[in-house]
């Protein structure tokens, strides 16, 4: 499973709320709202696209990979139960 970590990444860069990063980034503020908060991916369902995740990655200065993390499905399954 992925797990996005925009906000910890972004926050690190000195971004300071999603209206930041959508300044910043030039996205739309209900998209940048959402990476911000973790609303996509994972258990949320919602996709995001490599070109925007690229987009942030550029803007805060960073690889795209940078923005998430990889979990074991397994070790989130123990976690939760």
């Amino acid at each position: 499973m992925v797990r996005l970590i925009v906000r910890e990444v972004a926050e690190a860069r000195g971004v300071k709320d999603a209206t930041d990063l959508a300044r910043r980034t030039g996205l739309a503020y209900g998209t940048a709202y959402r990476l911000w908060q973790g609303e996509v991916g994972g258990e949320g369902n919602r996709s995001v696209g490599i070109l925007t995740l690229h987009r942030v990655a550029k803007a805060l200065g960073v690889k795209a990979g940078d923005l998430y993390v990889e979990e074991d499905w397994r070790t989130l399954q123990l976690a939760t139960a």
